[in-house]
């Protein structure tokens, strides 16, 4: 009797789940919102004691299968729709902006492989008013300026210049300046809509523009704690550098003062076709090749890139790589190859 009485609950409460996906979807919605839509509080309560629905905050809920299904990029942005909810007139900020925005990852959030625990990450919003921490939620308090917020799939966030000012302030050098990297490289992109992405960010007028264009934020944020971070990272900005390893790996050459390469170039092999580099010191012929994660997924990707590199090579060119365990976690690991790489060249001058 007791079994059959707890699987008649257990129905009801999946049930319950059915109704709110039904009405509301598999999102995070509010409790007030579900109420409207004709489901108790009670029954919400039940599910969320039950295990089938998950309580972010209070107030609102979302399916746990959602919760469960969901990598890290995506729990942040299921938090943020939960700390909307509860303060609708905030603005999204800092490292949450970033992630809406599509900025790298260097610190301080997710990436999509990030399964890890149960936990609600932590969402960054402003609002006038104090500073406070309220679990999960960081909200900052200030008046933000029209012009440093957009918004984005319905939400109010703080632009690229924003978000980086606010983010990079909270970064060390390295990480900030990758941020830079891609909130320039961002506002070159929206400058030149439909240009080729990687010509647009070699164009000196467009990349000094853009500059500015974020400068001229950060300045508006100068008498705040860490702003010098966000300025220094501004002055070594380059937006042609397409990921966080590119950016991280000029942050050590610039640090261990290596002879500083041009980011994102054309070369052209042997073969007649031109090939896009990561790094490339002209007056050498040394190409520089950050290898992420993800460059070279399958078979296909590595024989492309073994032609390419031949192609270089038979053009003159000394290729040399490097990949994150190199540049980041062993940084005189790349630092030694390019030193080994320029000392040979200078030994054995380029045919051009």
């Amino acid at each position: 009797m007791a079994q059959s009485e707890a699987m008649q609950r257990q129905a009801q409460v999946r049930a319950t789940v059915s109704a709110i996906i039904d009405r509301a979807g598999p999102g995070v919605t509010s409790s007030r919102r579900l109420e409207a839509l004709g489901i108790s509080r009670s029954r919400i309560a039940t599910a969320v004691q039950r295990g089938e629905l998950v309580s972010l905050r209070r107030g609102s809920v979302l399916p746990t299968s959602t919760w469960a299904a969901a990598d890290g990029v995506v729990r942040h942005q299921l938090a943020v729709q939960a700390a909307v909810l509860a303060h609708p007139f905030a603005v999204v900020s800092h490292t949450s902006a970033a992630l809406l925005l599509g900025l790298p990852s260097p610190s301080g959030h997710p990436s999509p492989n990030d399964r890890a625990g149960g936990g609600v990450p932590t969402v960054h919003i402003t609002i006038p008013g104090r500073r406070r921490i309220d679990g999960w939620l960081r909200i900052h308090g200030a008046e933000l300026p029209a012009a440093h917020c957009m918004t984005v799939g319905g939400l109010a966030i703080t632009g690229f210049g924003r978000t980086f000012a606010d983010a990079a302030a909270m970064l060390d050098p390295g990480p900030a300046l990758a941020l830079a990297d891609a909130a320039v490289r961002q506002v070159v992109l929206g400058i030149r809509e439909g240009t080729d992405p990687r010509r647009a960010v070699l164009d000196e007028a467009l990349r000094s523009a853009a500059t500015r264009a974020v400068a001229a934020v950060v300045d508006t944020c100068r008498h705040r704690t860490g702003v010098q971070v966000a300025r220094a990272a501004l002055l070594r900005v380059d937006p042609a550098s397409e990921s966080v390893l590119e950016s991280l790996s000029r942050w050590q050459m610039l640090t261990n003062r290596v002879p500083m390469p041009r980011c994102g170039i054309p070369i052209v092999g042997d073969d007649g076709r031109t090939y896009w580099t990561d790094f490339a010191w002209e007056d050498l012929k040394i190409i520089g090749e950050a290898d992420g994660a993800l460059k070279y997924a399958t078979r296909a990707d590595l024989l492309r890139e073994k032609y390419r590199q031949e192609a270089l090579e038979r053009a003159g060119w000394l290729v040399i790589r490097w990949d994150w365990a190199d540049a980041v976690l062993n940084p005189e690991v790349m630092i030694r190859r390019i030193e080994r790489a320029i000392a040979f060249r200078r030994l054995h001058p380029p045919q051009f």
